[in-house]
């Protein structure tokens, strides 16, 4: 937990002294559009994009996975208590 939050704080660290070290205005240009703007707003704007998508690919996994926990935990929680019953009043 801890070394993924330190590891994302060090990326985000890295991509923003990047990007501000790299302010020279640009211009962007995309099928039909062309504008002016800074590298930065263009180094952030992609990674913020790149974020975005992979939340999106990640979140249903996650999910997944959180009603799979708790299906396994009820699962275990009646099979322990299937245990405890039969240890209770053992067949003969």
């Amino acid at each position: 937990m801890y070394f993924s939050l330190i590891l994302s704080f060090l990326i985000i660290l890295g991509i923003t002294i990047f990007a501000l070290q790299n302010g020279m205005p640009l211009e962007v240009k995309f099928l039909f559009w062309s504008f002016k703007t800074s590298l930065i707003a263009v180094i952030l704007g992609a990674t913020l994009t790149g974020a975005c998508l992979v939340a999106i690919f990640l979140i249903p996994i996650l999910i997944k996975k959180h009603f799979r926990e708790k299906r396994l935990a009820r699962q275990l929680g009646e099979v322990e208590g299937k245990t405890s019953i039969e240890k209770q009043f053992p067949e003969k």
